[in-house]
């Protein structure tokens, strides 16, 4: 039987990509469908502005997967920075590819890309069906704030893709609200990392040194971290009020706090630690070296993420995943990874009392800390990327590609205890 192909589109390449991508790949290999699932890879940009990511030898990065590249680099998210790359040449370059590769399955990043656009409004004439892997939720806001018109819109776009790759269950919600209940909408397809090798990389402590020099504070002193865009809705200025209050106290023994990434409001944070007394003990610097996130990660008392709006928020799949507790804003996605209690807490990104409290919580008890360290990595078995791999191969049963037999179970668990049948129709 001639293989079927399925063309994953997305905006550039990320690690997270092409991790979950050879890991697809990998399985299909391991169950023998290869030779009736075909991937490919289709890339917009090969590099993105802001992170930075090594974009050579993309086929060894994502397990052998060809991977095609419309143009050079990507910048920005959302609609609007999505059209400084997104031109007419680079839609009309996707649909070619389509067209060369008469896919069965088209999965893409996002509904309001105009290649996903491209891809949904003429599946009806070249008879694939089209996937989004996205998290938008009700109340992320990323690109535009939310109105009635322009959910309508929206939904009207929506409804024209096939089936839902989601984070979370707020995403499947959304989606389900979008684009009608019919429309299955997978829990757990999109956004788990290799929560493994996170896990090793965070057990080498072989880079600590260059660690805290980087951070620019002593060798085993603790501290938050804070690892972000320094852009304005990841609210890190709060964070920093927050610090200010809980050194306030007087308590002594606080951590130091480090903000790590890059962006324009760095001097700004800056300035702010300064205004509230407490520049000496808050660092502002670049973004640590990625393979070494998941080892400050677990160094430190907790990893903050504050963000107004944030549709998810990988960092915080990697912190829980490398053993360290987490303090989250309930306006990202990723806060329904938190138990609070058990592996971190979630706090209103505007209550900057409640956030200072926490910090404070986790640097008096030590006990406390212990409890919410154990509890961090188990908490994320149940994200992981063996429901990932089972909710793709489930939807490749429901489009033909492969048999319900060839499955392994795809439909029955996408985690312990939730199953995605009450969420695909």
């Amino acid at each position: 039987m001639k293989p079927r192909n399925v063309v994953i589109c997305f905006d550039t390449h990320t690690p997270y990509l092409a991790f979950r991508v050879s890991r697809l790949a990998a399985e299909l290999r391991r169950k023998g469908l290869d030779d009736r699932v075909r991937l490919h890879v289709v890339l917009i940009a090969g590099k993105e502005s802001t992170y930075g990511w090594d974009g050579e030898a993309f086929e060894a990065q994502y397990g052998g997967v060809p991977v095609s590249v419309l143009s050079s680099t990507f910048r920005g998210l959302g609609l609007r920075g999505y059209f400084k790359v997104s031109t007419a040449k680079t839609c009309l370059r996707f649909f070619f590819k389509l067209l060369k590769l008469r896919p069965k399955v088209v999965l893409v990043g996002g509904y309001d890309r105009p290649e996903s656009m491209l891809a949904a409004f003429s599946a009806w004439l070249f008879r694939w069906r089209v996937g989004v892997m996205h998290d938008s939720r009700f109340n992320d806001a990323e690109s535009y704030s939310k109105s009635v018109v322009l959910e309508r819109l929206k939904s009207y776009v929506v409804r024209r893709y096939h089936f839902f790759m989601c984070s979370g269950q707020e995403c499947v919600d959304y989606s389900r609200f979008l684009a009608g209940r019919k429309k299955p909408a997978y829990f757990g397809g999109w956004n788990v990392v290799d929560n493994a090798g996170i896990a090793a990389a965070a057990a080498d402590g072989s880079g600590d040194a260059s660690i805290y020099q980087h951070f620019g504070i002593p060798e085993g002193a603790p501290f938050f971290l804070v690892a972000i865009r320094f852009i304005a809705k990841k609210n890190a200025g709060r964070v920093i009020e927050a610090y200010a209050r809980l050194c306030a106290a007087g308590r002594g023994g606080v951590p130091r706090l480090v903000i790590c990434g890059q962006g324009e409001l760095g001097e700004e944070y800056r300035a702010e630690a300064e205004r509230l007394g407490v520049g000496g003990q808050v660092s502002v610097v670049p973004w640590l070296e990625y393979g070494q996130v998941p080892r400050a990660a677990k160094l430190s008392t907790a990893v903050v993420l504050a963000s107004t709006h944030d549709q998810w928020g990988l960092i915080i799949n990697e912190a829980l995943a490398a053993g360290a507790p987490v303090l989250v804003s309930d306006r990202c996605g990723a806060h329904e990874l938190v138990k609070n209690g058990v592996n971190g807490y979630t706090f209103a990104p505007g209550d900057v009392g409640h956030l200072a409290d926490l910090m404070g919580r986790l640097s008096r008890r030590p006990e406390h800390l212990a409890e919410l360290r154990d509890g961090a990595r188990p908490s994320m078995e149940g994200f992981a990327i063996d429901g990932f791999l089972k909710v793709y191969l489930d939807a490749f049963a429901r489009f033909g590609l492969i048999g319900r037999a060839g499955t392994g179970g795809a439909g029955d668990e996408a985690r312990a205890g939730h199953n995605p049948s009450t969420h695909a129709a």
